[in-house]
């Protein structure tokens, strides 16, 4: 059989969000007129069928879903009845995207890409952007391929992964075997601050194993091997953006494929030149001009994840809402002055002692300290809160401790109302997908 290369989107996450950045007095019906207005744009109910309530399987951290009646996929759009920064998450699983496009197909007499669709649902209702995308490579008929003697070679560095800049740098690689045999290997980290992860795998036996709904395609030829990058965050993000250049089914391959390659490309060290596969999505692409994928920020991040707990996951503002709805907004300034003596007198001197915070310090103290500590505020998670702002006003004043939103000389105690929404930052984080 001859050889065959195809690239494709497998899955993807997106997220619409309310489109005006202010506070959303009626989030849960916002929500609902927003989910109707997608699902008219996008032909859900015409292409998929009938959306209905879904009670199991609801997407991680949010508390309600709806899905395709009696549908063999998995398909999802999810919302949080109270936390509007969560947005409404919209989940295609490849059996419903590959669903999608063939009834596409059949109803319109067209097809429909990944960047056709985002253009048929845009909408002054919402703004939405990528949160998760898994762009596909498949090789078909090519004897010489596999995940084992891909691994194999990468384990003796044969064969290095560089950039599209051909910038080597030290990725984790590990393998799923049996037998003594790579059934799958995977290029990068599943950790939660992971943007790319690539996985190269036996497709056809996957589909033969797991009864796939592209079985008698795996039939249908000799062997089957797919490279799979799933790219989230950021990466997912800037992807969002670039698709909006691409117009044509030819553009969407050669967008594919050098997304591809702006992340893993395989270099065989011993010819000195990108491996046979590497070249086939080389080729695919020529003749595009899609910015790279940017790398993350260089600056130091290291406490963004404590300082990000503190904000959303610790129970800290509706803490604070407590307490000044008891005692008055004067008891928040005594509350983190109480908090910082009971710092100094129990806790200072045993942390500076303390072996695993002695060795972060030695790791991160000199390029933390070439940032400013609202840097470190500084994420996708908080881009709504304006910390320069903030730390004006606290650098402005003699005592940080007493700085608060509300006049305290007064007498009365009084609740600001907006407060009530910080309950939002009780949430956990997102899940990965919904980035």
């Amino acid at each position: 059989m001859d050889k065959e290369v195809t690239v494709g989107v497998d899955e993807f996450s997106l997220v619409l969000f309310y489109p005006i950045d202010d506070v959303c007095n009626d989030w849960q019906s916002t929500a609902y007129s927003m989910i109707q207005e997608f699902i008219y744009k996008a032909d859900i109910e015409m292409l998929l069928g009938k959306v209905v309530e879904m009670h199991d399987k609801k997407p991680q951290a949010y508390s309600q879903a709806f899905t395709i009646e009696n549908a063999p996929y998995y398909f999802a759009i999810a919302m949080h009845d109270n936390f509007v920064h969560m947005g409404i998450l919209v989940r295609f699983t490849a059996q419903a995207w590959a669903t999608y496009q063939e009834r596409y197909y059949q109803m319109y007499g067209e097809s429909v890409n990944l960047a056709k669709f985002l253009r048929m649902i845009d909408s002054p209702f919402y703004k939405f952007r990528l949160s998760r995308i898994d762009l596909t490579a498949d090789y078909k008929n090519f004897d010489d391929l596999s995940p084992h003697s891909i691994y194999d070679k990468l384990e003796n560095e044969q064969y290095i992964i560089v950039d599209c800049n051909d910038r080597h740098s030290k990725r984790k690689i590990s393998a799923v075997q049996n037998d003594l045999a790579t059934e799958t290997l995977y290029i990068g980290s599943r950790a939660e601050n992971s943007q790319s992860l690539l996985r190269v795998y036996n497709k056809k036996n996957e589909q033969i194993s797991t009864n796939g709904f592209r079985l008698d395609e795996a039939l249908n030829c000799e062997n089957w091997v797919r490279i799979e990058t799933s790219f989230r965050g950021k990466y997912a993000h800037q992807i969002t953006e670039q698709l909006k250049s691409v117009f044509d089914d030819i553009s969407m391959s050669q967008f594919i494929a050098s997304k591809i390659c702006d992340r893993y490309r395989f270099f065989d060290v011993s010819t000195e030149h990108y491996t046979d596969f590497t070249q086939y999505l080389i080729e695919i692409s020529k003749n595009s001009n899609y910015p790279a994928l940017r790398c993350e920020s260089p600056k130091n991040n290291s406490l963004n994840k404590s300082i990000q707990h503190i904000i959303y996951g610790s129970g800290l503002f509706p803490l604070i809402y407590k307490i000044s709805v008891i005692w008055g907004e004067k008891a928040v300034a005594e509350f983190w002055s109480i908090l910082y003596e009971i710092y100094k007198k129990y806790h200072k001197k045993k942390l500076e002692i303390n072996p695993q915070i002695r060795a972060w310090l030695r790791k991160n103290f000199l390029s933390l300290s070439q940032q400013s500590l609202s840097d470190c505020f500084v994420s996708v998670d908080l881009t709504k809160i304006d910390v320069a702002e903030i730390v004006n006003k606290i650098s402005e004043s003699d005592n940080p401790f007493t700085l608060t939103a509300i006049n305290t000389s007064s007498n009365k105690n009084i609740v600001d109302t907006q407060i009530v929404s910080d309950e939002e930052f009780e949430r956990s984080f997102y899940s990965k997908d919904m980035e």
